[in-house]
């Protein structure tokens, strides 16, 4: 199992994490975005960007695909995916709004310029917190995460991006 990072990066965290709660050994490669690897183009030459998991000599990209592929063939380690297809689903929306909206929102206030730039970028980031915090009530079940006693899918790649919003 190999992984194509860059240091620094949200994307690494979650992975490192679930191959951890799933007990998989893993070998990481690291890419400079600058002067990327014939092997990282040719693995993703649509995005051509990172990670990218390597399993049986196999790419995988896009890390939220990675992540619930590292759930389906190693039944070790707890699931971070419901095992129910109606909850199973609902994890993949929740994770892809945090992937496609929250992220960008971390991003867009780390690039803004001026005060007034970030409040609008703040405003935004507060209505996506009470969405996801209405979210957390349903789901959670009076439990402590997202997928109720134990890590799941959503709470990995929602804590991956926290240490950005600091």
């Amino acid at each position: 199992m190999i992984i194509f990072k860059v240091n620094g990066w949200t994307c690494t965290p979650p992975l490192q994490l679930t191959l951890k709660i799933k007990s998989i050994e893993y070998e990481f490669i690291q890419e400079h975005m600058l002067n990327k690897s014939e092997l990282l183009l040719k693995s993703n030459p649509f995005y051509k960007k990172i990670p990218i998991l390597f399993h049986d000599e196999k790419p995988i990209c896009e890390s939220l695909v990675i992540l619930q592929y590292i759930d389906e063939p190693w039944l070790n380690g707890p699931s971070i995916l419901p095992s129910d297809p109606y909850n199973r689903s609902i994890a993949r929306f929740w994770a892809a709004y945090i992937q496609d909206k929250l992220k960008s929102l971390v991003a867009e206030y780390r690039y803004a310029e001026g005060k007034e730039a970030k409040a609008v970028v703040v405003d935004k980031m507060s209505e996506g917190n009470m969405l996801m915090e209405e979210t957390f009530i349903k789901i959670s079940k009076g439990k402590s995460l997202f997928s109720g006693d134990s890590i799941g899918y959503v709470d990995i790649v929602l804590g991956s991006l926290l240490g950005w919003v600091r």
